[in-house]
């Protein structure tokens, strides 16, 4: 036995005798301030807590705990939910553990929970432990401290920003899931070793862009721009993951050995408690090809912009927040699990290999990226918050940001409508591509104005998703030209009703150059919505696109406008018109 352990033992012999000769008073500095009070009736020494009961005709000491026990601290989270830090040594060693307020109030719950972290009471004495930790308390509020617990990664209420656990604030998630990713965000190495890794990204543009992503990431609330994702697709063994993980070395361990980087092996419960873990940091969800559920992937890129998760009943996560930009890598771009079109304005699209095509050397440049952060990480992302909140406190500071912002938005607006709608997103990657380098931070500058434009201006075919969703139309009225009516045909007694029914009619549209009538097509709504369902467009998403491009013919009197009514058949009826030029039909296709 050490010296330590004499001492304790010794101690503990001297308190069970003693116990009742415990003063009114109790201090160890380890587990609690100096001077704090004992309830009336409780006595607490290193060798438990008692507490006196009247037993028959006698009073005694009876054990609650079996080591000093107390509440530390109590924290406050930002929605006001409090939990609390409960204490006790464990053979003169100081063991702590943060559990909610309602656990502390129940004490078999208590013992259940922390019962294997050593709590030094036994379910028999559960109830007693609970009007211990409540007279304790009530008697010593002004002494035990009050801590803001942070519930997420990133902005705080207060203006602050946590990095990692207790860097600066407390973190308890609500979501035990969390937990692997929140031990991933951790500095580990040098900051120097950091920039010696992260500097052969200066010759691939295209790997840069994860790398600015997660530096833009605590911009995002502070320029009014909602959470959006990054997909780097292509081929495989060109990079796209030591790209990823290159970026989420800002923050976190980006090895295989942690969680720092997520699966797209999930379901949307599952992504939305990882995207709740951050309040201005990235998350990276890796490898689309181990998607189980494509509907999945749909609904959450339309959720991640939303900064918030899906409402549920029953007791599920309803709602749960956060503040992110998602980083997706795969062979298959995430925009192909979804067929609207306004997906395209919440997503930037990396299509060029990270890493380029020069073989052995881009193998090289991506090896030594990878493995020196895979040593070298989570130092670059607190620099950099510590200069931006230092801009912030600056007279002005905050609106010379949004200025900026707004001047690169301008510059990254290119031709096309879609990159317009896209060009803040860019212009938040463009920004923390300047601060970071203008801080010392990332040891390259930004890219020159053309590749910026090369990687982000040209438009995309998946960009117009109104068109491909014509090409469906198109298609399905070629196929299906004996279920379509015609006035002439019916004239002659040649249109027989097909047996699944008319999908529309064939009519003269009267020209606008001054020309004559020109041949279309008018479909029945139900009949269109479903055949587009089946090639995975939503109608309503694409009506939108249709009627900005011309597309459908539209007529002030009705409402809406562009469900116009026509003959069929002798009955009057509503149906999506469209203009000639979406089919070409000639005189035969007709009446």
């Amino acid at each position: 036995m050490n010296v330590e352990d004499a001492q304790d033992a010794a101690q503990d012999a001297q308190d069970v005798e003693g116990a009742a000769a415990s003063p009114a008073t109790w201090s160890d500095e380890r587990l609690v301030p100096a001077g704090l009070k004992l309830p009336q009736g409780y006595k607490i020494s290193y060798a438990g807590v008692w507490v006196e009961k009247a037993i028959r005709d006698d009073v005694m000491d009876v054990r609650v705990a079996w080591a000093p026990l107390v509440i530390r601290s109590v924290y406050i989270d930002p929605e006001g939910d409090q939990a609390v830090e409960l204490a006790w040594t464990d053979r003169g060693r100081l063991v702590t553990r943060i559990v909610p307020r309602s656990v502390v109030r129940r004490g078999r719950i208590l013992v259940a929970t922390l019962g294997d972290a050593g709590l030094p009471v036994i379910e028999a004495d559960a109830k007693l432990a609970e009007r211990w930790f409540a007279a304790f308390e009530s008697l010593n509020q002004s002494k035990i401290p009050r801590v803001h617990l942070a519930r997420q990664l990133g902005w705080q209420e207060d203006g602050s920003f946590v990095t990692s656990q207790d860097q600066p604030h407390r973190v308890e998630v609500k979501h035990e899931e969390q937990r692997p990713a929140l031990a991933a965000h951790h500095a580990a190495g040098t900051f120097a070793g950091w920039q010696t890794a992260t500097k052969r990204l200066a010759a691939y543009p295209a790997a840069q862009m994860p790398l600015f992503a997660c530096f833009a990431a605590p911009l995002l609330e502070l320029l009014g721009i909602n959470s959006f994702t990054m997909d780097i697709s292509g081929r495989s063994t060109r990079g796209k993951t030591t790209a990823a993980a290159a970026g989420m070395s800002v923050w976190a361990d980006p090895s295989e050995r942690a969680d720092g980087l997520y699966s797209w092996r999930t379901t949307m419960l599952a992504a939305e408690k990882r995207l709740n873990l951050v309040n201005g940091l990235p998350v990276v969800f890796d490898e689309t090809k181990l998607v189980r559920d494509p509907e999945m992937v749909h609904a959450l890129l339309y959720s991640i912009p939303k900064n918030h998760g899906q409402a549920r009943g029953g007791g599920w996560p309803s709602g749960i927040p956060w503040r992110t930009i998602v980083i997706s890598t795969g062979e298959q771009s995430i925009l192909s699990f979804t067929t609207d079109q306004g997906a395209g304005a919440r997503v930037l699209t990396i299509k060029e290999p990270p890493f380029g095509t020069a073989g052995a050397e881009s193998a090289a440049a991506a090896i030594e990226v990878r493995d020196g952060t895979a040593v070298h990480f989570g130092t670059a992302g607190p620099r950099f918050i510590d200069r931006l909140r230092q801009l912030l406190a600056e007279p002005g500071g905050k609106a010379r940001l949004i200025a900026r912002h707004g001047e690169l938005t301008e510059q990254h607006a290119y031709d096309s409508d879609m990159s317009a709608r896209r060009s803040p997103l860019v212009a938040a990657l463009a920004l923390a591509a300047e601060l970071a380098h203008a801080w010392g931070i990332i040891p390259f500058e930004s890219p020159a104005p053309d590749v910026w434009r090369r990687l982000f201006g040209v438009s995309d075919q998946t960009d117009n998703r109104g068109e491909m969703a014509l090409d469906v139309v198109r298609e399905y009225v070629a196929s299906q030209g004996a279920a379509m009516w015609s006035p002439a045909a019916a004239s002659m007694g040649e249109n027989r009703p097909p047996l699944s029914g008319w999908i529309g009619r064939y009519l003269d549209v009267g020209s606008t150059d001054g020309g004559g009538p020109r041949k279309s097509a008018g479909l029945l709504p139900q009949r269109l919505s479903d055949t587009l369902s089946k090639a995975g467009y939503e109608l309503d998403s694409v009506v939108s696109s249709w009627r900005e491009s011309g597309a459908l013919l539209e007529n002030t009197s009705y409402r809406p406008p562009y469900l116009i009514k026509k003959k069929m058949d002798g009955k009057p009826v509503r149906m999506y018109v469209f203009h000639p030029d979406v089919f070409a039909l000639d005189d035969t296709s007709a009446e």
